[in-house]
């Protein structure tokens, strides 16, 4: 186990990995590919470290506000950083830039020009050369271009709705489906969704209301939500469908859903219940594993392997397809994860390259890779 040491809050990888077999036959490389980057976001500095596990090299970047969410654009050249008590959303450029099969230095790492300022930013969403930013604080949406990261200064906005914990997926064709609060709940979840252009205009209304939506995720013609009652569907073309929780559900609800682009899969997470593939399909939602002690899944960048994240410090990695899911491995980490006042453990921040899996010892401050 090697560890970077940082005081940190989230971290994300981008770059791109090298190729595996060489023309001769020989063995992989069993290091990181020599083009894959770490930012690591300090969580009481200003600080963020560019880190290069190819080499074990740590590079310090200052950036505008401490304790930056992280999320690695749709190229993989950049990350977004979002601070959302300070009302600002930008981007940090790795300096690398795919071509397909190679990969090309360009530059130096630093920070992009682009850059929003509205109010809590917090759900992401990026599909090819688009990105885009939901601010809680009022409601609109802060649209980037990755081509114009470095010549557009400031972010369009698209105002659409009133001020709630929203979530937007972007379809292939521009289009948006993006939640909307009615007030039939208290707080701030919002309760429907609907599908808008990139100027904010409804293309197609809401048909089914929900009791409380969070979570999102898409492939380019569906977007899936988590809802109190189980997914909400939405279509490219606006039909939408509820996917109903399994009656062994009781009040627990999904929360969290991924989609893994190259198993073509779609998953849904709940903390402490367990992990399950949405069938889109038959619509429904199958049981992949139940286990209390799981604390958090992703997909690995290329969204093929699902890694499992558990209390006691167990990682598992899954081989996602339609078809099914199988175990590829699994490792007890002596790790120590951080707890709330509660005693609860809390989620670690990690994130999975092709290779290797990257994960914040949150006690230890440390990255383990």
């Amino acid at each position: 186990m090697k560890k970077k040491h940082f005081l940190l809050s989230m971290l994300a990888a981008f770059g791109f990995a090298a190729c595996g077999n060489d023309d001769n036959g020989n063995k992989p490389d069993e290091t990181e590919g020599q083009f894959v980057r770490i930012l690591v976001s300090d969580n009481d500095k200003t600080d963020y470290y560019v880190v290069n596990p190819n080499k074990g090299a740590v590079k310090t970047e200052k950036g505008k506000y401490a304790a930056g969410r992280l999320y690695t654009t749709p190229s993989g050249r950049y990350v977004a950083v979002i601070n959302a008590d300070d009302n600002y959303s930008t981007f940090f450029d790795s300096g690398i830039e795919s071509h397909g099969d190679h990969a090309d230095i360009k530059g130096t790492p630093k920070w992009a020009k682009s850059k929003a300022t509205g109010k809590k930013p917090i759900h992401y969403y990026g599909r090819g050369d688009d990105i885009l930013v939901f601010n809680d604080g009022d409601g609109t949406l802060s649209h980037f271009k990755e081509s114009t990261m470095h010549t557009q200064a400031d972010a369009r906005v698209i105002t659409f709705g009133v001020a709630h914990h929203g979530a937007q997926v972007l379809f292939s064709d521009k289009t948006t489906a993006v939640t909307e609060k009615d007030g039939s709940v208290a707080g701030g979840l919002p309760e429907r969704v609907k599908v808008i252009n990139m100027e904010g205009k409804t293309l197609h209304s809401s048909t089914i209301q929900t009791g409380g939506i969070h979570g999102e995720a898409g492939n380019g013609e569906t977007a899936l939500f988590g809802c109190k009652e189980g997914i909400l569907r939405v279509n490219k073309d606006g039909t939408q469908v509820l996917i109903k929780n399994p009656q062994d559900f009781g009040k627990e609800w999904i929360g969290k859903v991924l989609y893994g682009k190259e198993g073509k899969v779609f998953v849904g997470v709940d903390r402490g219940h367990g992990v399950f593939k949405i069938n889109l399909t038959t619509n429904k939602i199958e049981t992949i594993e139940k286990n209390k002690e799981l604390i958090d899944a992703t997909f690995d960048w290329e969204g093929h392997h699902l890694v499992l994240i558990y209390s006691d410090g167990k990682v598992k990695v899954l081989e996602a397809e339609d078809n099914g899911f199988e175990t590829e491995a699994e490792k007890q980490l002596k790790i120590n994860f951080l707890k709330s006042k509660s005693g609860a453990v809390s989620a670690p921040s990690f994130v999975a390259s092709e290779k290797y899996l990257y994960i914040a010892d949150g006690t230890g401050i440390a990255v383990n890779m």
